[in-house]
């Protein structure tokens, strides 16, 4: 699956103010995300940096990777196309309310993690299943003709939440060839903006999202997920907004190791973007 919300992770290791260290070589990061009902295909082992680093993923290729759940445990391959680990076997099966365990060997270096995958999110509804945009040309007439579209095409998508549970909103078109809403003479900035209305960036306990047509890329079919996540995540995700001058290292729910390993589930319905 599409991971809405992309995560780096920077190991920052200071000896002082004015001189930062190499990070500790036995040490390792993992990120590690599963999907109930989804094929396990998004664990990543790399190795830590510091400040002084350009680059910001070195993947480990010969980690040995154990994912478990109870008396049921895969070995995952790592594939050098994605630098990930997965299991192409597919035996594993990633369930809601299932508790799965992960262990990672690096030359000898062990670091386990667990997580419970949540309960898909319930109740899902769209107040509009289609949403209108005529043609628009650029014109003088073209700010108004957006902000009433930015007013009148909207379609509100809800979910039943559960209390402390957080989630987030995924717009994706289902086209494979776009066919764009805005003309291609538009600034760059009024198409900028429009984009941040396309998804909710940030996990929060909200359980409604207006979903803003004018906002959209293309015309089309497009599908509106909306994610259950756990608190590490939303834990990992406030931590990489911090202040650049905050050198906190990231929140980790490795034992012996640095990173995250948790779960999600998801829903989604299916909505258009139409032209009048």
């Amino acid at each position: 699956m599409k991971k809405v919300l992309p995560i780096c992770l920077l190991i920052l290791t200071i000896s002082n103010c004015e001189e930062l260290e190499r990070p500790n070589t036995n040490q390792f990061v993992v990120e590690g995300f599963l999907t109930a009902d989804f094929a396990v295909s998004d664990i990543k082992v790399k190795e830590t940096l510091s400040l002084n680093d350009d680059i910001t993923d070195i993947p480990i290729s010969n980690a040995q990777v154990i994912l478990s759940s109870g008396s049921d445990a895969v070995m995952l391959e790592f594939d050098p196309l994605t630098g990930r680990y997965v299991d192409p076997s597919g035996v594993l099966e990633i369930k809601s309310g299932d508790q799965y365990d992960i262990e990672i060997n690096v030359n000898g270096t062990l670091a386990t993690s667990s997580s419970v995958v949540p309960e898909k999110p319930t109740g899902l509804g769209l107040t509009e299943t289609k949403l209108v945009v005529p043609t628009l040309r650029l014109s003088f007439a073209l700010r108004d003709q957006i902000g009433r579209l930015f007013e009148e095409e909207i379609s509100t998508f809800s979910w039943k939440g559960e209390p402390g549970r957080s989630y987030f909103v995924v717009i994706e078109t289902l086209e494979e060839t776009l066919d764009p809403i805005l003309p291609s003479e538009i600034p760059a900035e009024a198409t900028e903006l429009l984009s941040s209305f396309r998804f909710i960036s940030a996990p929060s306990e909200a359980t409604s999202f207006d979903i803003i047509a004018i906002a959209l890329e293309t015309y089309g079919r497009h599908v509106a997920k909306v994610y259950s996540v756990n608190q590490e995540y939303v834990d990992l995700f406030n931590s990489e907004t911090q202040d650049s001058r905050d050198l906190n290292e990231p929140p980790s729910n490795v034992t012996n190791g640095l990173g995250i390993f948790t779960a999600f589930a998801v829903d989604s319905l299916v909505f258009t973007v139409e032209r009048n």
